[in-house]
């Protein structure tokens, strides 16, 4: 019998930024929170109180760590950040609009996320592969951290490097859209990967600050 237990990552998206209200790409670059961010961001903490966490993992990017923040609040958890969680190098689409990247670039965001092709890049962005590499080097460590003590940690990062992370792991044939501050859960024990919910957005909503 392997001495193993289950261990929860609980993934959640930043809270809405500038950019996300103006459909403009942000990859490495960073947005600001807007006010229903922030607000996003408290109501899914509060969403979130009632379940014990080892450790609290955020991108570096400060539209994550400050996301985080106004999660955990005054929560006394251990509060790391790991570049490993950063949103998909998208290269030379920052800062365009949705309209901007279809003119110039066609359907590359469609492609990119799609996995059809897990070397593809933006132009001086990463690829798909590139991306999971990374996102899994980082969650496989938290994995070990805890996998004999069993526990939840409370990962902070974006959309696209969640979905492509889920999209790998469960073997899902399209991206999961993903919600500012919504709420996805994979559950590991003994080698096996159990995705047990996907961009949900229940945590956010049940205590949205009005």
């Amino acid at each position: 019998m392997s001495a193993e237990k289950e261990v929860n990552i609980y993934f959640v998206r930043h809270g809405e930024t500038h950019y996300n209200v103006e459909k403009r790409i942000q990859g490495f670059y960073d947005s600001p929170l807007t006010d229903n961010g922030i607000k996003q961001a408290k109501s899914v903490g509060i969403g979130l109180s009632d379940i014990e966490f080892k450790a609290v993992y955020a991108s570096e990017s400060q539209r994550v760590v400050d996301t985080a923040r106004y999660a955990i609040g005054h929560r006394n958890i251990p509060f790391i950040t790991d570049p490993r969680l950063k949103e998909m190098n998208l290269g030379v689409l920052v800062s365009l609009s949705e309209t901007e990247i279809l003119a110039q670039y066609g359907n590359i965001l469609e492609t990119l996320y799609s996995l059809t092709d897990l070397n593809i890049s933006a132009p001086e962005g990463e690829s798909s592969l590139q991306l999971f590499t990374r996102t899994s080097s980082a969650i496989d460590e938290i994995i070990q951290k805890y996998k004999n003590e069993g526990g939840n940690a409370l990962v902070f990062s974006h959309g696209v490097t969640i979905g492509h992370y889920l999209m790998q792991i469960a073997k899902l044939s399209g991206y999961p859209h993903h919600e500012n501050c919504s709420v996805s859960v994979i559950k590991y024990l003994n080698g096996k990967f159990h995705v047990d919910r996907i961009a949900d957005t229940s945590f956010r909503d049940e205590y949205y600050l009005k």
